[in-house]
């Protein structure tokens, strides 16, 4: 995991008390960073399963209404998972949450800045 993105995800994190995790995942379904303030299953089995979903949504949309995928969001009993492309489709942002009105206090726009601004070294190496 890249460091200087983690930190900044784990930051999000302890402002953003109903957030559980966030992880930024490759395309290809290989987790890039990730916090976590809750003890999760395995990050890189659930990064795999947002990628497929992504994939599988953007499909699913381009069969039936010919459009392009902003968001999946997965409503639960105990809380709401986002799905999310940014960086131009290039990665995916997981954020799971307690509740839905803690995405509304998530500024993805500044993780993508911090993205752009600070990408890993090893970006490279995951992805190939």
């Amino acid at each position: 995991m890249i460091s200087d993105l983690a930190e900044y995800l784990e930051y999000l994190c302890s402002e953003i008390d109903d957030i559980n995790d966030l992880i930024v995942v490759s395309n290809e379904g290989f987790p890039i960073a990730l916090a976590s303030s809750v003890q999760t299953s395995d990050q890189t089995l659930i990064s795999g399963m947002c990628a497929a979903l992504k994939c599988i949504g953007r499909e699913l949309i381009h069969e039936t209404i010919d459009s392009n995928l902003k968001r999946i969001l997965v409503d639960c009993t105990d809380g709401v998972i986002l799905i999310q492309p940014f960086l131009n489709q290039e990665r995916i942002l997981v954020a799971s949450c307690k509740n839905a009105a803690a995405l509304n206090k998530l500024n993805i726009s500044s993780i993508q800045m911090y993205f752009s601004d600070n990408p890993p070294k090893s970006l490279k190496m995951i992805v190939d």
